[in-house]
């Protein structure tokens, strides 16, 4: 079964690269609880054997094509419409797909199908189908066919990369191309990104205790308290073009974001090692030491090592070698690159070992 999927993809690395790209962005993989043929989300495009087994090689074709579609146009990882179910956004995303893209064989319902005018946004669509009832059809579905789907700054990030990166569209018409280039230059929330990855760094031990009761069974029986016991280490490049308000107020904003649910913050700065270490307060930015030195990021990442961090984030502009992660490194690691420029440059080897943003001042 994978290999007719393979083929297909080898296709499209000579007629299809822009579709071809975004596929390889995204782990694919089998899936046979999922009663829709093919779906997309957190990073990965899962389908159904059963189903696929089924399907014609022109079909699963564009099945597949449905999916890089919609990743391009970010359906997958921008926030939800509002008042929306499930079923509601995937008629939605599945309209402005079918409306921007001619599909001969995978069944695909058009605007015009459900009496919609053609052109419309995606979101509206969804609101629409919502409105209508037209979700109803093929229910389970398209329940499955979104499941995955929720609001993913992170994912945004690297497709926008992946986008501008794009110079031959293949077979995405020149309306739908300007489309999916629109949505890319949309500036990422990096904010946003460093509250998801508080999420992700944040682990949490349960205790027993008498003083919560049971909500079920009162003093009879311990209830439990959940104590946070991450640690973060914030790593700042001070070699060069990181200037001391950019990392004064990247401070600022680190403290607002992991100042509940984090036990410690601790704050190093680096050229081609540590040269400095402290407790993240506001009045470290009064001892910042911009130097014009070299990089070497494999400093941050064995101090990291070193002392097991749950996270670490590191504020750059990227100009050093890739580091060497460690075997057996667990710290889940953000790299905040210190502008747009950056993120071009260095954004796609950084992305093998972590998450990946651009800090936006003010």
């Amino acid at each position: 079964m994978r290999a007719r999927i393979d083929k297909i993809f080898e296709r499209w690395f000579v007629s299809e690269p822009a579709l071809f790209v975004i596929i390889c962005s995204h782990e694919v993989v089998p899936n046979h609880q999922i009663k829709c043929p093919v779906r997309s989300g957190c990073g990965r495009i899962e389908y159904n054997p059963d189903f696929v087994r089924e399907m014609s090689d022109i079909a699963l074709e564009e099945a597949l094509k449905t999916e890089a579609i919609r990743i391009l146009l970010k359906h997958p990882y921008e926030r939800r419409p509002d008042g929306c179910s499930g079923e509601a956004i995937a008629v939605g995303s599945n309209l402005t797909v079918a409306d921007n893209y001619p599909f001969a064989r995978f069944g695909m319902k058009t605007p015009a199908d459900y009496g919609f005018q053609p052109g419309l946004p995606y979101e509206t669509y969804a609101h629409l189908a919502e409105q209508s009832g037209e979700e109803s059809d093929r229910r389970d579905a398209n329940t499955d066919l979104s499941e995955l789907w929720d609001d993913d700054p992170l994912q945004i990030a690297i497709i926008n990369g992946l986008i501008a990166g794009i110079k031959d569209w293949g077979s995405i018409a020149g309306d739908l191309a300007e489309m999916v280039k629109a949505s890319s230059r949309a500036s990422i929330d990096w904010k946003k990104v460093l509250f998801g990855f508080r999420a992700q760094v944040l682990s949490q031990e349960r205790h027993l205790t008498r003083m919560r009761p049971s909500r079920r069974t009162g003093f009879d029986n311990m209830g439990s308290v959940r104590q946070f016991t991450s640690r973060l280490l914030i790593a700042l490049d001070v070699s060069g073009s990181v200037t001391s308000d950019a990392i004064s107020y990247f401070l600022g904003v680190v403290n607002s974001a992991f100042k509940y649910g984090i036990t410690e913050i601790e704050v190093i700065q680096f050229e081609t090692e540590v040269t400095t270490s402290q407790t993240l307060k506001h009045a470290i930015k009064d001892t910042i030491a911009v130097g014009r030195g070299g990089t070497d990021f494999q400093a941050p990442i064995d101090y990291a090592a070193e002392r097991n961090y749950d996270g670490l984030v590191i504020l750059t502009d990227g100009e050093a070698p890739a580091p060497e992660i460690p075997a057996g490194f667990k710290t889940n690691i953000l790299w905040v690159c210190e502008s747009e420029y950056a993120y071009e440059q260095h954004s796609s080897w950084m992305q093998k070992s972590g998450r990946v943003c651009t800090m936006k001042l003010r």
